[in-house]
């Protein structure tokens, strides 16, 4: 239960870094932008594929 207290936490401080609440060097705040645009792709990119396998699945069905 601490684990996910502490895990909220961090999300929290990573969001106040990235929205420019905390007064951080400039280069972390634009590591952790990139980053997540970083994520986002990787996280679209994969949800594509499994899209790809899932049509290539249903096809094998006919």
């Amino acid at each position: 239960m601490m684990g996910l207290v502490w895990v909220i936490d961090v999300l929290v401080i990573i969001v106040q870094i990235m929205g420019g609440r905390r007064q951080v060097n400039p280069v972390l705040r634009i590591g952790l932008w990139v980053s997540f645009v970083c994520l986002v792709v990787a996280g679209i990119a994969a949800l594509g594929g499994l899209l790809v396998l899932l049509q290539m699945w249903l096809t094998t069905l006919r």
